[in-house]
């Protein structure tokens, strides 16, 4: 049976061995030097069980089922400091980011004349600072995939999870479910923050109830869910860090900055069809005829974050991480 050691003779008396079951998690290789068992070596808790699908085996390998595997990702993500260190850097960043915003936005009102002061929109002020607060959900969700390579330790995980469309997915899952909580909780510090410089200059301000500011607010941890998952995707296409980051930076900063020096043509595509712009339209609360409406918006976006993913899988379906 897979999963047992065979039984044999042991001892002058030729007593059977007990049989015994290899632990979960644990690569099968006849040569020693080649298992890898679950643990920090792995990048597996050595505590975790893992169960034999209904599909058995593939390759001499038990199947861990998708919920182990899942657990097992969780278990690597919260243990890694920089986990908590870019969850930390986005909430800071979207109170300071959003408090920047406000202040330019009250200089501008105050500097416009009476009749530009009536087309004031206070939230798209203080959340232009989304555009720098989703550069740290890049960078969470690509440290998922860049730590592994960097610390050799996706050699082990791959032993214990042989079907990498599973360990990719569980990964994507996690990563992105950490985001959006993180998104959440950050559109509130941004909220609150913008919120108190608007009011500190009695300059207009936004309220709950005001419509769409409850969807924008749902919507930024969308947005910084489906971020990470493209972090995710360059992570483990670039496998390193600052390859991974420098995409990001130049995906979510640099091409949206350069629209306005670009050809008409393509200035136009930056600002509407982009990835980063056309989720970004998921945070306006005011319609523009020349742009995407929110929810076609965030389905470009989500449109790339996929084809990222997809292609990401066939890369690392295919390439050696030895």
């Amino acid at each position: 049976m897979t999963g047992t050691s065979d039984t044999t003779t042991g001892g002058a008396g030729g007593r059977p061995a007990a049989s015994t079951r290899r632990p979960a998690g644990t690569a099968d290789h006849g040569t020693a030097g080649h298992g890898t068992a679950a643990g920090p070596e792995s990048g597996l808790p050595a505590a975790l069980t893992m169960r034999v699908t209904d599909g058995g085996t593939a390759g001499g390998h038990l199947q861990p089922s998708f919920a182990d595997v899942l657990g097992a990702e969780w278990w690597k993500l919260r243990t890694l400091r920089s986990t908590w260190f870019a969850l930390l850097a986005l909430l800071v960043a979207g109170g300071v980011f959003a408090a920047l915003f406000a202040g330019a936005g009250v200089r501008g009102y105050l500097e416009a004349a009476p009749a530009d002061r009536a087309a004031f929109d206070p939230f798209g002020a203080v959340f232009r600072a989304n555009i720098f607060v989703q550069l740290f959900a890049g960078y969470f969700g690509l440290r998922a995939a860049t730590v592994e390579f960097a610390t050799r330790t996706m050699i082990g995980s791959l032993a214990a999870v042989p079907r990498r469309g599973r360990l990719l997915a569980a990964k994507a899952a996690v990563t992105a479910a950490l985001a959006l909580l993180a998104g959440w909780a950050t559109a509130a510090v941004a909220y609150l923050a913008g919120a108190a410089v608007l009011a500190s200059r009695d300059v207009p301000g936004y309220a709950l109830d005001q419509p769409g500011v409850l969807r924008a607010l749902a919507g930024m941890g969308l947005i910084t869910a489906m971020m990470s998952l493209l972090g995710l995707a360059l992570g483990v296409l670039a496998r390193t860090t600052a390859g991974a980051l420098t995409a990001v930076t130049v995906i979510g900063i640099l091409v949206p900055s350069l629209a306005p020096v670009l050809p008409s043509w393509l200035a136009s595509f930056v600002v509407k069809y982009w990835p980063t712009t056309a989720g970004g339209r998921l945070l306006a609360v005011t319609d523009d005829p020349a742009l995407l409406a929110p929810v076609p918006g965030l389905l470009v976006f989500c449109g790339y974050v996929v084809v990222a993913l997809a292609i990401a899988f066939a890369v690392f379906r295919r390439r050696d991480v030895s």
